[in-house]
């Protein structure tokens, strides 16, 4: 067993996703709703003004889980994953509860907002520190995952200008936080490893025309708020555009770049000059009604580590009824160093790693991974209303290394076989 209390490499591998928060995984999944640029917060103008404190939203939702590895790995730990870690332990994922008001487009400013805080397992893997992340050291621990103030500003072009300041998720990649914002309970390799979780700072989205969002931003680094409790002192950014509308409105396009340090000044002393590079395009491609393909690419490289990965995703995601419907995901990653995908064998070995505090962490070598994700949702119409919304997803995950290494089951195996179960409440 590679057990290793380690500093460097673990903080450099905490690369996180993003997290998105209004989509039911029975209807195919618009990438363009999927990421948190600012105008995902903006809703058409209204003909008439309400009342701003009419248009805030409620929300909360509750997520269990179980996934279950014949392997029985001694260690307990499904490796390659984050969320789904715990072989054969049921998880109370989350309790994520969600104040919102969508700012409106059009003419004149408006100011919205996004509260949202998350209780349970999933928290362990979606801290910001300096925000509540030695509240609880625990299986079960408590985050904020969005604290952020939106302004939409009639300005520059016709459609304006959003501002979203604070919290935000991460702003590339598909998959996200809140799991009906996602096809499948387990996450890729992709949004395990190579995105970015939460970021503090703030991110702006010109429309520059009805198919053209420029989308720009600066923040402290990922998962780290400004200031003491950033582990360096160097700020990152974004650039990168999204193409909405295209093909007969069937396709959208984010292709989203990311630079700055994020290497920890406790294991690194010149963290602050090694720069980071993450880069990601998603696109969504409508087939039919009822059928929706995703293709993701993504391109990581970390000079302090001297390290690099590349992945890609693709999905296919089919509507069968208004209560089932099926989805399937291939993916591969090239992890060429061994730098980024990892093991976290204690509750507290993910936020340890950003700070650079040393932790139980499990590395492999080298390694090419494969995984293909069957799996389905169901919305048990008997039990779904106005007020409930209940979804049930079983899915079958198989992955494997390609290049002959044995990352899996206590670093004994070249493949790894899970079949889990969530369920998802929603109020």
């Amino acid at each position: 067993m590679k057990y290793r209390h380690i500093l460097a490499c673990a903080g450099a591998t905490l690369l996180g996703h993003h997290a998105a928060f209004a989509q039911s995984v029975d209807k195919p999944i618009d990438t363009a709703k999927n990421h948190p640029p600012a105008a995902a917060d903006a809703s058409p103008p209204a003909e008439g003004k309400p009342d701003w404190a009419s248009t805030i939203s409620y929300a909360l939702q509750f997520e269990g889980s179980i996934a279950v590895n014949p392997a029985d790995p001694a260690d307990n730990l499904n490796f390659g994953h984050e969320l789904a870690d715990r072989a054969n332990r049921p998880l109370f994922n989350q309790a994520l509860a969600t104040i919102s008001r969508p700012v409106s487009g059009g003419p004149d400013t408006d100011v919205g907002f996004n509260l949202q805080g998350l209780f349970g397992t999933d928290a362990r893997y979606t801290p910001t520190i300096g925000l509540f992340d030695q509240t609880f050291k625990g299986r079960y621990q408590f985050v904020l995952t969005q604290a952020n103030v939106v302004v939409h500003t009639p300005i520059l072009t016709e459609g304006g200008v959003d501002f979203k300041i604070g919290l935000a998720p991460g702003a590339m990649g598909y998959e996200g936080i809140d799991p009906t914002s996602r096809p499948f309970y387990t996450l890729s390799y992709v949004t395990n490893f190579m995105v970015p979780f939460q970021t503090v700072g703030v991110i702006a989205t010109i429309h520059a025309s009805p198919k053209l969002d420029i989308i720009t931003g600066i923040d402290a680094g990922n998962e780290v708020v400004p200031g003491k409790s950033d582990n360096n002192g160097a700020p990152a950014g974004y650039f990168g555009v999204s193409l909405n509308h295209l093909a007969n409105d069937r396709l959208t396009i984010l292709a989203m770049t990311r630079f700055g340090p994020e290497n920890s000044l406790k294991v690194m002393p010149d963290a602050n000059r090694r720069m980071r590079y993450w880069n990601d395009i998603t696109a969504t491609y409508k087939l039919s009604d009822r059928t929706t393909l995703v293709g993701e690419a993504n391109y990581i490289r970390d000079d302090g580590l001297k390290a690099e990965a590349f992945g890609v995703v693709g999905y296919v995601i089919r509507t069968l009824s208004p209560e089932w419907s099926l989805a399937v995901r291939g993916e591969v990653m090239r992890d060429s160093q061994g730098a980024f995908v990892v093991g976290f064998a204690s509750d507290t070995a993910f936020a340890n790693g950003i700070i650079g505090n040393p932790d139980n962490f499990v590395t492999a070598p080298p390694t090419t991974y494969g995984g293909l994700t069957i799996g389905a949702s169901y919305k048990p119409a008997a039990i779904n209303s106005k007020k409930v919304a209940v979804t049930i997803r079983p899915e079958l995950r198989y992955d494997r290394s390609l290049n002959g290494t044995r990352p899996y089951n206590g670093l004994s195996d070249k493949d790894q076989v899970i079949g889990s179960l969530d369920l998802i409440v929603g109020f």
